[in-house]
């Protein structure tokens, strides 16, 4: 869309151009880096997710301590996520792996605000034959996890 700046500005634009008077989070879904959420965090979005539920998990936990350590002085909210959303979005691909509780408690003492879990939820259409939602795992990331839950 032409760079983080240009949708800040474009969001600010529309903001006052329509008198806007209710409180507007900026998101940055999906951030597939942590040079990626800087510049959306620098650019004046006010939350931004940093997926890494591509890479190892303690990989995983150590680039969302980076980005947390960068939002935090900004004010900016930051979202992770575990396990992997089923399907595509953003160029990752992932197969649907369920959050483990164990590493939602883990993340969540990162100092993230809001949590993303795959639950067997997926991106895009479901194909047939999906064994759908699976709510006990959501149950159990939420218990371990006690802060907001995001799902996708």
């Amino acid at each position: 869309m032409g760079g983080y700046n240009l949708v800040v500005a474009m969001v600010n634009a529309l903001l006052d151009s329509l008198e806007i008077t209710v409180p507007v989070a900026l998101h940055l879904d999906h951030g597939q880096s942590v040079e990626s959420c800087k510049k959306a965090i620098d650019a004046g979005f006010s939350s931004v997710m940093y997926d890494g539920s591509h890479h190892p998990f303690a990989e995983n936990v150590i680039n969302t301590k980076e980005v947390v350590a960068y939002a935090k002085p900004n004010a900016v909210s930051v979202e992770a996520e575990i396990g992997t959303i089923g399907g595509e979005e953003d160029g990752v691909v992932g197969t649907g792996e369920i959050g483990d509780p164990k590493e939602a408690s883990e993340m969540v003492a990162t100092g993230i605000d809001f949590l993303a879990a795959g639950i067997g939820n997926i991106h895009g259409p479901y194909p047939t034959g999906w064994p759908g939602l699976n709510f006990q795992a959501l149950e159990d990331i939420q218990t371990a996890a006690k802060i907001g839950m995001v799902l996708h």
